[in-house]
């Protein structure tokens, strides 16, 4: 079946693309990886650049979905911030290579990847609803009066740079790649107590 091909495919081309980079990668070596000839690779994919975008777009499917679900619970801004903690440093230990992927992109400035992420977030409003049950808690004195947009890079930021650099810390700490995954699982208590003192009066 072509999506089971596909499915293949994707999986062979991360493989490749974390060994080499992107600048690296060749699609003889991602056919060879996937068992299949070259010229069925162009098939699915007619370019280096389409096949890691579509690596991309899966990692969009998987996480944009989780925020906006995030964002449609009950509860306070810090409940709310508590669950993103939780939901996506979970996901992204199951999906190790994926902020590897998402990074390169935005880097790379891709237009294409980064509106696809917005659209999904954007069609319900869930982002922009939550920035303003943000500012409704600061008039509450609920929450600290730092700038919405603040808070949520700030939180994305705690979540998403120890997997980022990753290879570093374990080189630089000598901490086992098991152990590492440990501390990270253990990471999302000290980042929701972070997250607490920073913003929450």
């Amino acid at each position: 079946m072509q999506n089971e091909t596909e499915q293949k495919i994707l999986e062979a081309a991360k493989v490749i693309f974390i060994q080499k980079g992107f600048a690296g990668a060749r699609m003889q070596e991602i056919a060879d990886k996937a068992e299949i000839n070259k010229a069925m690779l162009h098939y699915y994919f007619k370019s280096k650049r389409k096949l890691f975008e579509g690596i991309v777009v899966a990692n969009i499917q998987i996480m944009a979905p989780k925020l906006s679900a995030v964002l449609h619970t009950k509860g306070s801004v810090y409940d709310k911030l508590c669950l993103l903690v939780d939901t996506y440093i979970d996901t992204i230990v199951q999906n190790p290579d994926m902020p590897m992927f998402l990074l390169h992109e935005m880097a790379q400035g891709n237009k294409d990847s980064i509106e696809k992420m917005k659209k999904i977030i954007d069609d319900d409003q869930s982002l922009l609803k939550f920035l303003e049950q943000m500012q409704e808690e600061q008039q509450q004195g609920i929450l600290k009066p730092v700038p919405p947009q603040h808070i949520m890079l700030t939180t994305m930021s705690l979540i998403v740079f120890p997997f980022i650099a990753r290879p570093i810390f374990e080189r630089m700490l000598e901490i086992p790649s098991h152990l590492y995954v440990k501390m990270m699982s253990e990471r999302k208590q000290i980042v929701k107590e972070i997250i607490k003192s920073s913003f929450v009066n």
